[in-house]
């Protein structure tokens, strides 16, 4: 319905409204006191302005103000006043109609609007609510989509380290087995003169079957640790005396120095798992740092290391340059290289870091190297720590 028909049929229906009561009010024959009724007709006059507006609320007023002279004022049945007080008092109340009217109608527009903000506002929450729906909807997509490319960046790795472990294991294996071959060929052809005829090839066939067995080993090793099962068996230890065990086994190939306290240096550790980590680092000097020497060197807590004892190896080779050092510790970075699958680095460090260490590489000034093994203090080395520090302060 439109405004101006809805105005009309306000105003038709205020009138019909005011013709009833002004009917009723003459039938019980109230007296000619209009101060006494005129709530009603004002409270018609209000219920028109809030329903229909203001049309139909001055039409109620003017209607209202009509009746009343022509019904309830002297001379009655007549739309004139004698009496000057009556007309003030008509003058008034057709005033006040017109106020209850402005009053009515201004609250309707304000309820009118609120209601038309609210019906904005409930259609931008529900059009924020579909956007919140597509907003989640794309974000699934993009999670997904990271989801899937993450498994595809994946699978291209695991294709490319299958790859290079195929390529390296191949490369790596076939020379000792073209060793192995050739030598016990000769020893074949060497079987009918006798034993004194077989020379070194039984040593050298040992020296690459240790080498075989060395590759396997820390294939396992690292497979282990990449798939989290690498069992180490922590216990307390001296580190400085695992460090003159280390030195003394390879002192038949490199000198290698001891630099420890005369005290022990109690850490918790896995025995083995250090020897291991000593050995791939005295190897490493033996083969790469061009010298016939090493330091082994088991230091206290420090000042900054409050729970924790090193050992470091530090050979005066050439030193490792920069744009390799921060490839040292990746599977495979030094493969085919004096024999090796370049695992060793990689393997320490996770076997340091299986017992709550760490590994890392530094190169003290120009020439040389440092390989730094930090392992957790023992409990009891702990306390004698923490006893001795009480007693300084």
């Amino acid at each position: 319905m439109s405004a101006a028909r809805r105005a009309l049929w306000g105003s038709l229906g205020t009138i019909i409204c005011l013709l009833i009561l002004t009917a009723g009010l003459v039938h019980l024959g109230v007296p000619h006191q209009p101060q006494d009724y005129s709530f009603l007709y004002l409270a018609i006059v209000a219920v028109a302005a809030g329903a229909f507006g203001f049309s139909a609320a001055l039409t109620g007023s003017l209607a209202s103000a009509l009746l009343v002279d022509f019904y309830f004022l002297p001379p009655v049945g007549h739309l004139t006043i004698y009496s000057t007080s009556q007309t003030v008092g008509w003058v008034i109340f057709l005033l006040v109609c017109l106020g209850v009217a402005f009053l009515a109608t201004t609250r309707r527009r304000h309820l009118l609007a609120l209601q038309s903000i609210a019906g904005e506002l409930e259609l931008r929450n529900r059009s924020l609510k579909q956007a919140e729906s597509a907003l989640q909807q794309s974000l699934g997509a993009r999670t997904e989509l990271a989801r899937t490319e993450a498994a595809l960046a994946a699978t291209r790795r695991a294709e490319t380290f299958r790859r290079d472990l195929l390529a390296t294991v191949s490369h790596e294996l076939r020379t000792p087995l073209s060793a192995l071959l050739g030598y016990s060929t000769a020893l074949v052809g060497m079987s009918e003169t006798g034993p004194e005829s077989h020379g070194e090839y039984p040593a050298l066939i040992a020296a690459e079957v240790r080498r075989i067995d060395r590759l396997i080993g820390d294939l396992l090793e690292m497979a282990r640790i990449e798939s989290g099962q690498l069992h180490v068996e922590s216990q307390v230890i001296d580190l400085a005396e695992a460090a003159r065990e280390a030195a003394l086994r390879w002192g038949r190939e490199l000198l290698v120095a001891v630099v420890a306290p005369d005290t022990p240096v109690l850490v918790f550790a896995d025995w083995d798992r250090v020897q291991q980590i000593l050995d791939n680092a005295l190897r490493n000097v033996k083969v790469h740092s061009e010298t016939e020497a090493a330091e082994v060197v088991v230091t206290y807590p420090s000042s900054s290391r409050r729970t924790a004892a090193e050992c470091l190896v530090r050979d005066h080779g050439v030193g490792i340059p920069l744009a390799l050092r921060t490839r040292l510790f990746e599977r495979y970075s030094a493969a085919g290289k004096a024999g090796g699958l370049g695992l060793g680095l990689a393997l320490s460090r996770g076997l340091a870091e299986a017992m709550g260490g760490a590994l890392w590489i530094d190169n003290p000034g120009e020439t040389g190297t440092e390989l730094h093994l930090l392992v957790p203090l023992a409990p009891s080395a702990l306390q004698d720590l923490a006893s001795a520090v009480e007693v300084v302060r």
